[in-house]
C-alpha cells in the first residue's frame, strides 16, 4: 500500500509540473495555474498533496486561484472518495472548463498521462 501511495505522489508531481507549464493559455491573473493541484486519498481520507502555489501572471498573484484549487480539492475528495485509495486531480477555478473548451489544455494532457502512468502501474503490479 505503502508503495502504490509513493508511486502516485510521483504520478502526481509529473502530472503537475506537466500541467502548470504545458498549458497554451495565456496567465493573466495566475488564479487558474495557481488552482491545479492534486491529491491522494485513502478511505476517504487526504493523505498526500501537491505543494500548492500561488503562481503569478501578468495581472495578478494567483492567490484566489491557489485557495480556490485547495477548496474545491477537499470538496471533491470529501465526496468522491470514500473508499479505498484514490488519486484526484483538479483545476478548481469555475472557467477551467471553458478554457479547456477552446482547446487551451487546462488538465487533459495532465489527465491522459495519469491515466497511462496508473493504469501502467497497476498493470505491473497485478500482471498474472
Amino acid at each position: 500500500k505503502a508503495a502504490i501511495i509513493m508511486r502516485l505522489q510521483a504520478i502526481g508531481e509529473e502530472c503537475l509540473n506537466q500541467a502548470r507549464s504545458g498549458h497554451k493559455y495565456k496567465n493573466q491573473t495566475g488564479n487558474l495555474c495557481s488552482s491545479i493541484g492534486y491529491c491522494i486519498t485513502d478511505d476517504g481520507n487526504i493523505i498526500n498533496q501537491g505543494l500548492w502555489q500561488s503562481i503569478a501572471g501578468k495581472d495578478g498573484n494567483g492567490a484566489d486561484g491557489k485557495n480556490a484549487g485547495m477548496q474545491y480539492m477537499q470538496e471533491i475528495a470529501s465526496e468522491k472518495a470514500t473508499q479505498g485509495i484514490t488519486f484526484i486531480m483538479v483545476a478548481g477555478m469555475p472557467y477551467a472548463q471553458y478554457v479547456e473548451a477552446m482547446s487551451l489544455d487546462v488538465l487533459d494532457t495532465s489527465e491522459q498521462m495519469a491515466v497511462k502512468k496508473i493504469r501502467a502501474m497497476l498493470d505491473k503490479l497485478f500482471k498474472k
